[in-house]
């Protein structure tokens, strides 16, 4: 029997973080620290509000 553990935990479903009010030069960062496991990590607007979203990766 073996274990396999991952260095970061993953998403199970995808999270939404408000960055409207965040500096443009720590959006990059702010993406970095959230993408996990190999996850997608995009922005999406809605009704005037900038969202960092990540996506799981699928295994």
């Amino acid at each position: 029997m073996s274990a396999i553990a991952e260095d970061r935990p993953r998403y199970a479903a995808p999270t939404r973080v408000d960055i409207t009010e965040c500096r443009t030069d720590r959006i990059a960062d702010r993406a970095r620290s959230n993408r996990v496991g190999g996850s997608e990590v995009h922005l999406e607007r809605r009704g005037g509000r900038t969202f960092l979203v990540t996506t799981p990766a699928d295994r």
